[in-house]
């Protein structure tokens, strides 16, 4: 039970008070004993490199303990100045003025929503979005527009098997993204690629169509591309920004939680030209002023280690990734639940047809992602009530996918009721278990 406060802001009416559907799902898998594969953090083993950097960052040096650089360490600046200057693949990125670390990549994207969008400008997000995307626009007053990233059919509607089916299946409608922009109005678009929670990687002619809409309406982008060193070898990735003329309105975004898979150290950044660079740090000098002074430094030690000593270090991660992808697949399929392979990112979306619900008995926890903060709405949901019946009696979590969708449009909401987001990033004996307890649970009927 939650107490709302009286006192309590107008915006906080669009945020359901029991918090995100992370919060719901990790209590329930906590209280049940599950196999936890909803949120989105690794439970794998950290490399020595990176724990070593982190002792010697609070071991040393008094002043690492004290307030940094406003807009980033320097040392971590020049290292993501080296990083991303190669692959950009243009003249040399300046660390001073074009790159801003933050607090996660959560904070850089608050931050960049602050700094350029006012109050009644339109923000293009494509769904299924992550869901700090949302809430990010509406508090700075501006509106989000959404358009879809559409599955393809469910069985083998389009002749093809289910088995076959991958990320690259979802697909967007450029001309339905270039209805809903208005000129003069439409500020920005978000383009998160590899995308959470499909696993999508985006071609380049998808990336083109894309700019040309930018282009054409004259957007920022948002490029959200955490996930970037997790795109697995048979989808090339491209940056947003190295397209003809697209550097210069585009804002991207990583972070060092997925790069590393330390997700607790909280360190993402913005990678953008000066101007747009130091309009975002206007706005974070004011919400952390900093980042972790000793995490900055020990995550700059982490990336000159990775492009240097360990070169291989980036590739050899998505292969070992890449690896645990298709043992939890293999796991989902076994189980006949019909798994979707992702060609980047933590997750694989899962058809759910098999489940039997009754949403009427299935215990409520709370709220979820809420969009409007209406916990009923999530009692009309599906994969809701498949995401508890599994957590509650297969002992396995996922999460639900319209956590991820606006509440605008019926018919995604309903096709996304048919799936559930499994994390493959954990460690062989986590998935082993999962695969293990989905097989008995459906077994059993």
């Amino acid at each position: 039970m939650y107490v709302k406060s009286s006192r309590a802001a107008q915006r906080l009416a669009t945020l359901d008070p029991s918090g995100t559907v992370f919060a719901e799902f990790t209590a329930l898998a906590n209280k049940h004993g599950a196999v936890n594969l909803g949120q989105g953090f690794p439970a794998l083993p950290v490399p020595k490199f990176i724990t070593d950097a982190a002792t010697a960052a609070v071991s040393g040096n008094g002043l690492l303990h004290q307030y940094t650089r406003s807009e980033g360490h320097i040392r971590l600046a020049k290292a993501l100045a080296t990083y991303y200057t190669a692959k950009l693949g243009r003249r040399a990125l300046d660390p001073l003025s074009e790159i801003l670390t933050c607090a996660g990549a959560s904070e850089a994207i608050h931050c960049a929503m602050q700094a350029f969008i006012n109050s009644g400008d339109e923000v293009i997000i494509m769904q299924p979005f992550y869901d700090c995307y949302e809430p990010s626009v509406r508090f700075a007053g501006g509106v989000p527009v959404f358009t879809s990233l559409r599955p393809p059919p469910p069985n083998d509607d389009d002749g093809r098997p289910a088995a076959e089916k991958t990320s690259r299946d979802w697909e967007f409608d450029i001309e339905e993204i270039r209805g809903k922009c208005r000129r003069g109005v439409t500020k920005m678009i978000v383009v998160n690629n590899p995308h959470n929670p499909i696993g999508k990687v985006f071609t380049r002619a998808e990336l083109e169509q894309i700019a040309d809409v930018a282009r054409e309406f004259d957007l920022l982008v948002l490029a959200d591309e955490v996930y970037e060193t997790l795109s697995f070898a048979e989808a090339p990735f491209v940056k947003f920004a190295t397209l003809p003329g697209m550097y210069d309105r585009t804002i991207t975004v990583g972070s060092l939680g997925k790069m590393l898979g330390i997700t607790g150290w909280k360190i993402g950044w913005c990678l953008a030209p000066a101007p747009l660079t130091r309009a975002i740090w206007l706005i974070h000098q004011y919400v952390p002023f900093c980042v972790a002074t000793p995490l900055q430094e020990a995550a700059a030690v982490c990336l000159e280690h990775a492009i240097t000593a360990s070169p291989t270090y980036f590739a050899d991660t998505a292969k070992q990734y890449a690896r645990l992808r298709d043992r939890l697949h293999a796991h989902l399929a076994a189980a006949g639940m019909r798994p979707t392979l992702p060609e980047g990112g933590y997750f694989i979306l899962a058809d759910t047809s098999n489940v039997n619900v009754d949403k009427a008995a299935t215990t409520k926890t709370g709220g979820g992602h809420g969009h409007d903060g209406d916990d009923d709405k999530d009692d009309e949901r599906r994969d809701y009530a498949v995401c508890r019946e599994l957590t509650e009696h297969a002992l396995v979590t996922a999460i639900p996918p319209s956590a991820f969708y606006s509440a605008e449009n019926k018919a995604d909401l309903a096709a996304a009721g048919r799936l559930a987001r499994f994390a493959f990033c954990k460690n062989e004996e986590m998935l082993d278990d999962a695969g293990a307890k989905l097989k008995a649970y459906f077994k059993k009927g």
